[in-house]
């Protein structure tokens, strides 16, 4: 139903190209996007329409002025449309984008005072909320000519029926409605249409199919505004607190809903993700089972296989670990004993459990600083977030390299870096790296898999033992995690 809703998304951006300004007869394909083209034949007529009735509104006004108290009432519609521009509803089932209540104040003022007013009010409290958000100016142009020419249309619509009876009062505010849902529809549909590429009335059917419920609603308020406004302009201050329900509910039930579709979508994806994380250790372990089973294997080749059974039986262990370990965390029900912990000891061991299985081309370091202080943890929880973040340094150094453990005192904490020269992080991943679920390479491009659990893990845990975490990262030059616990 929101005009800016959709044009925000149906007008490409604006901008001027001046290396192709030389070439004269190219200039207006390179002047304007392909999308903006496009829908230049819906945007130009309505901007000149637009600009046209505000010319007329300007001199229809200065011809018979206002008395003050209709420049007073006119002036209260302004703001309260304005705010309710700038706080559109984002309303559920509506395609159209959200949808602005300042279609109620608009149809108001047409309905109470005449189109050159309404006209006015759609002029300014739509340009001035464009200014202030700096839109382009082809979006700016066409949602203010759009606002304006069905402000003057509405105005006109209801003009038979202004400063009637109670009847011809309400009749007034519902055709102006109407007419106001008409005008903007119509427009809106076009603008998609030729955007798109498809047909004009059934994209205009299918839009107001899903915007006919909003438009009762607004048709409905912008009545009981009229009325109420009729019998007193002061009474109808009692219509603020419906609107501000309506509009604090309509953005918290937004809000649940995109948060349900959030964690829906999160759990197809974590489905799936576990299942393909799942499927290849359980498919070495049954090989290798099978192998063992039906042949008289001896030596080192059963050695081999039994070694593969032991690892993929561990990874499928932290596999588990990380799933339990999430679930409590998330349902905050994660228990901490935190003690006088020797960070070294449980360094050592995360590193020498590891070393026999390394892939040629990787070393493994750990450097610990000399009379290292105990640290302030829990000891399982430590070798946790130590072996999730020493098996992502060697998940992402497929090429090999360098992992380096270090553990230092700074101050009145312990700090530990994982650092290792693999794949490394892009730059507009970081933020992201510690959300549940998120995986820096998910659809696995480069050969490396994972639940994306294992950090948001990590930082919960050093949280949860009052320390904090941390990432440095270059592309394609290793990254560096870090936490610090305090000293015990």
């Amino acid at each position: 139903m929101g005009a800016k809703g959709i044009t925000d998304r149906a007008l490409g951006p604006y901008g001027s190209r001046f290396r192709n300004l030389r070439r004269r007869r190219r200039w207006p394909s390179a002047f304007f996007p392909a999308e903006t083209r496009r829908t230049l034949p819906i945007v130009l007529p309505v901007a000149a329409a637009g600009a046209f009735v505000v010319v007329a509104a300007i001199h229809a006004l200065a011809v018979d002025w206002p008395s003050w108290s209709t420049l007073a009432g006119v002036a209260g519609l302004l703001v309260a449309g304005t705010l309710a521009e700038v706080f559109p509803l984002p309303i559920e089932g509506v395609t159209a984008g959200a949808t602005s209540l300042a279609i109620v104040f608009i149809v108001a003022t047409a309905a109470i005072y005449g189109w050159p007013e309404a006209a006015v009010v759609g002029l300014l409290s739509i340009a001035l909320v464009e200014v202030e958000r700096k839109r382009p100016p082809i979006r700016a142009i066409f949602n203010t000519g759009l606002y304006v020419c069905a402000a003057a249309v509405t105005g006109l619509a209801a003009a038979h029926w202004r400063g009637g009876s109670l009847a011809e009062i309400v009749v007034a505010g519902f055709i102006g409605s109407a007419a106001f849902y008409g005008v903007d529809m119509v427009l809106l549909s076009a603008v998609f249409a030729r955007l798109r590429g498809e047909n004009y009335v059934l994209t205009l059917r299918r839009y107001v199919t899903t915007t006919v419920l909003p438009f009762l609603v607004i048709a409905s308020l912008t009545v009981t505004l009229v009325v109420l406004w009729d019998r007193s302009p002061f009474v109808s201050l009692v219509v603020v607190g419906p609107l501000i329900t309506i509009a604090l509910y309509e953005r918290w039930l937004h809000r649940a809903l995109e948060r349900l579709r959030e964690f829906d979508r999160l759990k197809d994806e974590f489905i799936a993700v576990i299942s393909h994380e799942l499927r290849t250790p359980l498919t070495s372990v049954y090989g290798a089972a099978l192998t063992l089973q039906k042949r008289d294997v001896h030596g080192k080749t059963r050695e081999a296989l039994l070694a593969i059974v032991s690892d993929e039986a561990a990874r499928l262990a932290r596999l588990l670990d990380d799933v339990l370990s999430a679930s409590r965390l998330d349902a905050k029900t994660e228990r901490f004993e935190i003690g006088s912990i020797d960070a070294a000891k449980v360094a050592r061991a995360a590193v020498e459990a590891v070393r026999p299985r390394l892939a040629p081309g990787l070393v493994l370091d750990l450097v610990i600083e000399p009379d290292l202080p105990p640290v302030a943890a829990d000891e399982d929880k430590l070798r946790q977030i130590l072996i999730n973040l020493r098996e992502n340094a060697i998940k992402y150094s497929p090429d090999g390299g360098r992992v380096l453990i270090a553990l230092s005192r700074q101050g009145s904490v312990v700090r530990f870096e994982v650092q290792d020269q693999g794949l490394g992080i892009a730059e507009d991943e970081l933020p992201h790296i510690f959300e549940r679920f998120h995986r820096v390479d998910p659809n696995m491009t480069r050969g490396v898999g994972g639940t994306g659990l294992g950090l948001y893990i990590c930082r919960e845990l050093v949280e949860g033992m009052r320390g904090r975490m941390w990432v440095t990262s270059i592309e394609g030059a290793g990254s560096t995690f870090s936490f610090e616990l305090p000293i015990a």
